[in-house]
């Protein structure tokens, strides 16, 4: 295989302008899809809009299945924040059509994502995205991208009066005959939403946009306009396997090893999970489709390392059983049977700026990496990555998200 990708200029795509053809006067005009049961918050009023001129090719149709019970007694149907978990679940979704998934929001954030990787099922795959973060996940939102089954209903509240875990919401394509009943029995106070379009979604360079506009809001009145996000990864082929930078003696670091299929898969899945799930600074672990932790929102990239793999294992604890002081981190993490980071990878939404990040990688078991580069150290960052045998493709673009 021809070694050698250069990516010595990726730093300067930064420093470059890239204007587009926005503008001077930008007119918006939004028509109401709904009346929610409040906005963030019981003491805000809300109602969801959608941009008019494209209400018939409209990309998510979400249908509030429990505004009010017959009863009188549900819980009015969903709030902005129950909205706001749905649409973005489903933009994570997007890039799992083809396989069973089932994502479980918190407040906007992933808390729990599981793919079928063998053939296990929805039920099981529920079971995954649960049990990545149990504590987390403790009321939050489920959404599957396939029709709801019995099987898997079940599988929701299966740790009913053994565990505290309850899903407060649940989101699918649809529902097989009966369960829609089944879930009114198990919880009066659960709310249920159908959604549609998921393959509407636009998600690589060149789909459809739909004229879509990604608007920001800033304090005093300021709007951000910018495109919507759209990646050029649409498989693992896509990753640049043999990134090259050269430094300042003209020595070229060159990655030495490629990932292996199962890594490659994985790298792909944590790719989108950056690109629909994470706050920047953003990193995501995931090993066998699954998530392992995710570290967002951070200020500072090695940070966002560290708190995820102090998360991640803090759960694999809770999950063994294994006492610890939350005070004192993860000290006692060497008595997991199960290290969750052993041969799982890393996906970053931007370059490394030091080789700390990689260094700590290598010593929790990770075994691949997935960034955009473009540090001025590319070439320390790639050398600690060969000394630690982890493969570290290139994906050319960054997806930092600030939502």
């Amino acid at each position: 295989m021809a070694r050698g990708t250069d990516v010595t200029d990726m730093k300067r795509t930064y420093r470059k302008r890239n204007e587009g053809d926005f503008p001077d006067n930008l007119k918006i005009t939004l028509k109401k899809d709904s009346d929610k049961k409040y906005g963030e918050n019981p003491n805000q009023h809300c109602a969801v809009y959608i941009v008019d001129r494209f209400n018939t090719k409209k990309i998510k149709q979400l249908t509030d299945l429990q505004y009010a019970r017959s009863d009188g007694k549900g819980k009015g149907g969903l709030s902005l924040t129950n909205e706001m978990d749905i649409a973005r679940a489903a933009d994570n979704l997007k890039f799992f059509q083809q396989w069973p998934t089932a994502v479980i929001m918190k407040h906007n954030i992933v808390s729990g994502f599981a793919m079928e990787f063998t053939g296990e099922g929805m039920a099981e795959v529920f079971r995954k995205a649960r049990d990545v973060d149990r504590r987390s996940n403790f009321g939050g939102t489920a959404v599957f991208n396939r029709p709801l089954d019995k099987v898997t209903a079940e599988a929701m509240y299966e740790l009913k009066g053994k565990s505290p875990f309850f899903v407060d919401v649940v989101a699918a394509p649809g529902y097989e005959d009966g369960v829609i009943g089944y879930l009114e029995e198990q919880s009066r106070n659960l709310r249920i939403a159908e959604y549609k379009t998921l393959e509407k979604l636009p998600k690589f360079k060149g789909d459809d946009t739909y004229g879509l506009l990604s608007i920001k809001e800033m304090p005093g009145g300021r709007f951000g306009v910018q495109d919507i996000y759209l990646t050029s990864i649409k498989s693992a082929d896509d990753l640049i396997k043999d990134p090259m930078v050269i430094d300042k003696e003209d020595n070229k670091h060159i990655i030495k090893r490629d990932p292996n299929d199962v890594e490659a898969t994985d790298l792909l899945t944590a790719w989108y999970l950056n690109i629909a799930g994470a706050r920047s600074n953003g990193v995501v672990f995931v090993r066998l489709g699954e998530l392992v932790s995710m570290g967002a929102g951070q200020v500072e990239r090695v940070g966002a390392v560290e708190q995820a793999i102090a998360k991640g294992m803090q759960k694999a604890m809770d999950r063994e059983g294994i006492k610890y002081d939350p005070l004192m981190g993860i000290q006692g993490y060497e008595q997991l049977k199960d290290n969750p980071f052993e041969s799982a990878v890393c996906s970053s939404d931007a370059f490394f700026p030091f080789r700390d990040s990689i260094d700590l990688l290598a010593r929790v078991g990770v075994t691949a990496v997935l960034q955009p580069y473009g540090s001025i150290r590319d070439a320390s960052v790639i050398d600690a990555a060969n000394e630690h045998d982890i493969a570290m493709p290139a994906t050319l673009e960054r997806c930092f998200g600030h939502f």
